[in-house]
């Protein structure tokens, strides 16, 4: 509970860091207090003399309710912790409904199942002290904890693993802890089958070193099988990897854009399954002259073949840049090599992320997605492509699109919840889930630094921005290998927004909303100009004008950017008049440069 109600914890969350303290610990109370429960019933109820005597027919049902009834007791009391826990962090955090229906099942799945497994080696281990051997029973203690032991040190061996609490990362981070959580009752229902399998071979067997021996066998069967099965679902050092494969590629690729992408081609058919060979394909229509087609896609993605007119096309993929010879086929289907993807864009059956920024299916323009900063710092979402049409694909593993006219397509599942708010859908990372009032004030704070972008700065009245209203709201978490904050973290198009958040966020003392009123009043303005400057001076604008709490971010921007102190000191010393009247006198010698 002081956990829980801890006031500088950050993340709803990070009760789940304290696995690796808490489980262990609780595992040895609830396996030695389950045995001592168990050995004084089974104790107290002499069934050999009530046989003896014909008093029941059955008598070993008095000791089968007694188990039943501690049973119904402990897991009684697990589930009211559970409801305890959650209550206490939803209470802590200012959150709702949503949020306690994330937090109570985390809690039986990262403490109850290990708990009940716990309890289930106490039972049976007491079964074979007080009906069997002592010495039997030890024995049967050993192997269980000896186990317990060996699979602790797999878990702990990971060279992500910290014993220390503030390293939070992988325990709530969303591609590790908050995903898969199916795979990961069914291992540890297995751990407890497992263990009454032992239990059973152990009751079964007369001789106790045979009993051992085919234990041992069984449970190095068991334990192989399982983490070589739970492996499947641990992708932190795959994805790691192709994290560090994309930075090398960027950092060492050819830094000349503006190729030119020639050739015909219209997208007919985008197919995306994680769990197949080729986990996404993507079929163009080709004009029957063009003998050659280039087109961008994400340098995540290698292309693994290209199969037109009923064979394979050569073709060369150099960075984002794909030439295909096509020799007059009439369409073609790009086949995608199988990967996890990375942190930026995961690609898995339990975490898929391709927003219609991250080009992943083929782009008749040459944009750049990824820029190394000069601290060496990889950015994602650098450029992001117009995009009048956005069809937003959310909570499906596999997903096939088909018509002549494509849209800006957005496939995204994972532990996220949607919610309608005044006919705008809120697509939330759990942890960063909130009230629906938070939601409301989100919402209307977003019109209102439209409204007012579109009343200063007049140019802006005719395009998508200030014409379509707020359909969509995403808080999706950020890559944990790009830094917390960046001027690209957020895109807009068809009135769809996107904010990508640092995990790690301080959610506790405000809720992700407040976060991101600040920061759209930053974001915004620069996926408009594309300008550092305007971008950072038309958000203090916004801040003051608008009334927006301030939780400083202007300033960690402005600390990052290459505007010199003095220049922003003296911008925020000024009226909201001065303040407006150079926005705008930056906006027209922009509209200067560009001519």
């Amino acid at each position: 509970m002081f956990v829980c109600l801890n006031p500088h914890t950050i993340n709803p969350a990070e009760w789940i860091l304290y696995t690796k303290y808490l489980v262990p610990i609780g595992m040895a109370v609830w396996l030695l207090f389950s045995f001592r429960l168990h050995v004084s019933l089974f104790a107290s109820t002499p069934i050999h003399w009530i046989a003896m005597n014909d008093i029941m027919p059955n008598p070993q049902k008095i000791v089968f309710c007694q188990a039943l009834i501690a049973f119904i007791c402990f897991f009684a009391w697990q589930l009211a912790l559970a409801g305890i826990i959650a209550g206490a962090v939803v209470i802590n955090y200012s959150a709702g409904w949503d949020l306690f229906t994330f937090l109570f099942p985390l809690y039986l799945i990262h403490f109850l199942l290990p708990f009940l497994w716990a309890w289930m080696i106490g039972l049976s281990t007491s079964a074979v002290y007080a009906y069997h051997s002592p010495k039997k029973a030890m024995l049967l203690v050993g192997v269980f904890v000896l186990w317990i032991i060996v699979l602790f040190s797999l878990e702990y061996r990971n060279p992500s693993f910290s014993l220390w609490a503030n390293h939070r990362w992988p325990y709530i981070d969303p591609l590790f802890s908050l995903t898969f959580q199916k795979e990961r009752v069914l291992i540890k229902l297995a751990y407890i089958l497992s263990s009454i399998a032992v239990y059973g071979v152990f009751r079964s067997m007369r001789r106790s070193f045979a009993g051992l021996a085919a234990s041992a066998i069984f449970l190095t069967f068991a334990t192989s099988f399982l983490q070589h099965a739970q492996s499947k679902f641990q992708l932190d050092d795959i994805l790691l990897a192709n994290d560090v494969k994309l930075y090398q590629q960027i950092k060492h690729q050819d830094q000349t854009k503006n190729i030119p992408l020639h050739g015909y081609w219209k997208i007919k058919e985008i197919e995306v399954n994680p769990k197949s060979t080729y986990p996404i394909k993507v079929t163009l229509s080709l004009h029957p002259k063009e003998r050659t087609v280039r087109f961008s896609i994400n340098e995540q993605f290698q292309i693994d073949h290209i199969q037109g007119g009923g064979k394979r096309l050569p073709f060369q993929q150099q960075g984002n840049v794909v030439q295909v010879e096509t020799n007059g086929a009439p369409s073609m289907t790009i086949y995608y090599q199988h990967t996890f993807g990375s942190t930026f864009y995961p690609l898995t059956s339990g975490v898929t992320l391709l927003p219609f920024e991250a080009n992943w299916y083929p782009q008749s323009v040459d944009s750049t997605l990824y820029d190394l900063d000069s601290s060496g710092t990889l950015h994602s979402n650098v450029e992001t492509k117009t995009c009048t049409r956005v069809k937003m694909i959310v909570g499906k593993e596999k997903y096939r699109w088909r018509g002549d006219h494509p849209l800006c397509l957005s496939m995204i599942n994972g532990p996220y919840k949607q919610i309608q708010v005044q006919h705008t859908r809120f697509l939330v990372y759990k942890p960063f889930l909130t009230t629906t009032r938070n939601y409301m004030e989100l919402k209307r704070q977003l019109v209102s630094i439209r409204n007012e972008l579109c009343h200063v700065f007049p140019d802006l009245a005719n395009i998508d921005y200030c014409t379509k209203e707020v359909k969509s709201v995403s808080i999706i978490p950020k890559s944990i290998n790009t830094t917390n904050l960046s001027l690209y973290d957020s895109t807009m198009a068809d009135g769809n927004y996107t904010f990508y958040i640092d995990p790690f966020l301080d959610v506790n003392g405000s809720p992700v909303t407040k976060h991101i009123q600040e920061l759209a009043a930053f974001f915004i303005p620069y996926r408009l100009f594309e300008n550092e400057r305007l971008s950072l001076f038309a958000g203090l604008y916004l801040m003051e004008k608008l009334h927006i709490p301030s939780i400083g971010y202007g300033n960690r921007i402005a600390e990052k950017s290459s505007i010199d102190s003095t220049a922003w000191e003296h911008y925020m010393a000024l009226s909201m008049k001065e303040k407006e009247k150079i926005l705008i006198q930056l906006v027209q010698e922009r509209g200067r440069g560009d001519k």
